[in-house]
């Protein structure tokens, strides 16, 4: 594991070229995607009995949407973001308008561009994992990024932090399923390829969707490449069914109304939602300034409140060492152990906070220090950013954690026992006694 992941630190780069000829990485990769594709999809056209001059049409419409919809985005949103669904679903309504414009057949065409167009996309994801415009969660298997790419827009509260390649799973499934693909061109009705492509893509997505960790809007508690790729499995069953279209539409019909309908009830009764109210957050702030204006406080005994979303607030002194500070402790209810959503949390309700300091501990407590008294709330667009860069801290903090007490791989003539991970440290038994303590007085 250690030296893959050593490879995959190689990988993060922004520019690519030498002697003062470099070019964006994510360009680069989408200009040799494009190539591959071109060539695939003259290869599709032989394999699969297509004229080659429009097939070489198409793949010119497909390079220049691109372009165009990049442009007609920005100039909506006023700001470049690249989402590779959206200009996909571009590419084949250009692709299929220029068919009927031509009064060639549009589906045995969108056979033959649909399986090119994953090695495009593929590169694309390959160009994602060299520069992490999209990324994973933390991970012990990774990559790890840069100052060189948070300066190009890498997030920088998570430069340092090993994070799981999810762009480059992305990429091999793409490959796989073009590769498939083509293979099937010569041998499959037109438009089972293009439902392939649509079936398998879609799966994909949605399912890689669940372990990226970069923001994107949400609707409902579905992402939007999710709700994109749940209307393509529509689409690619319609194409599918051939004569019993209409009874596998109504069925999938059924099934997408039922799916608003429970997503809509449980956004409704969504705990999340309640706890970042700000009338709970308030109320977390008030629970340890309550503690902190007794007076009273114990190093080694904190005072324990739940708030009433059953968050746990314990509140004791920080020590000598900073003698004006409170130690404060925040974990969920019901053994849930988001760290993001307790960052957030932490740093909403306490903005004040000493984010070097924080400690997560036991999987499940959040420890912070912070100044006393508590002084006024912060805005919810500075909450935003602490909330990220204290997620940040604790999670690279937690990763050098596991990498030093790791054991050192066992020689052969060792036995097992030999190898054992080295002592826990004063300060980090400090901690874990803390989290303990307020653990005995929930």
């Amino acid at each position: 594991m250690k030296s893959l992941n050593r490879l995959l630190d190689l990988l993060p780069r922004t520019r690519l070229g030498c002697s003062g000829r470099e070019s964006p990485t994510y360009r680069a990769c989408g200009v040799a995607g494009f190539y591959c594709a071109v060539i695939a999809a003259l290869g599709g056209g032989l394999l699969a009995g297509r004229s080659l001059l429009v097939i070489a049409l198409l793949a010119l419409v497909c390079g220049l949407s691109f372009y165009v919809y990049a442009y007609l985005r920005m100039w909506i949103v006023r700001r470049e973001v690249i989402v590779l669904l959206e200009h996909v679903w571009f590419a084949f309504a250009c692709v299929a308008l220029t068919l009927w414009a031509l009064r060639e057949p549009v589906l045995p065409y969108l056979d033959v561009v649909s399986a090119a167009l994953c090695f495009f996309l593929a590169a694309g994801r390959v160009g994602c994992t060299l520069v992490g415009c999209c990324h994973g969660h933390p991970s012990s298997f990774g990559v790890v990024y840069n100052e060189e790419c948070a300066r190009d827009g890498f997030p920088r509260h998570l430069v340092g932090v090993r994070l799981f390649p999810v762009p480059a799973i992305e990429a091999a499934g793409l490959f796989t399923i073009g590769v498939i693909g083509m293979i099937a061109l010569p041998l499959a009705q037109p438009g089972r390829v293009f439902a392939w492509f649509l079936l398998a893509y879609s799966v994909m997505r949605f399912g890689l969707e669940g372990i990226r960790g970069d923001r994107r809007p949400h609707l409902l508690g579905l992402s939007q490449a999710r709700w994109m790729a749940i209307i393509e499995t529509g689409l690619a069953i319609r194409l599918a069914a051939g004569q019993h279209r209409v009874p596998a539409m109504a069925v999938y019909l059924s099934l997408f109304a039922a799916l608003i309908a429970v997503l809509a009830y449980r956004r409704r009764s969504d705990w999340r939602r309640r706890a970042l109210d700000a009338a709970h957050l308030r109320e977390l702030r008030e629970l340890a300034r309550g503690e902190i204006e007794r007076g009273a406080l114990d190093q080694f005994a904190p005072a324990s409140r739940v708030s009433s979303q059953q968050v746990n607030v314990a509140v004791s002194a920080a020590g000598a060492i900073l003698p004006h500070a409170a130690h404060i402790s925040l974990s969920l209810p019901d053994g849930r152990t988001e760290l993001a959503l307790l960052c957030e949390l932490a740093a909403c309700a306490f903005p004040e906070l000493i984010v070097e300091a924080a400690q997560f501990t036991g999987g499940r407590v959040l420890h912070l220090l912070a100044p006393m008294p508590l002084g006024g709330e912060a805005s919810a667009q500075s909450s935003a950013w602490l909330a990220q860069n204290l997620y940040g801290e604790v999670v690279r903090r937690l990763q050098r954690a596991d990498a030093a007490t790791a054991p050192p791989p066992a020689r052969s003539e060792d036995p097992p026992s030999a190898v054992s991970p080295p002592p826990k440290t004063r300060d980090s038994m400090l901690w874990y006694f803390h989290a303990n303590a307020t653990e005995r007085r929930r």
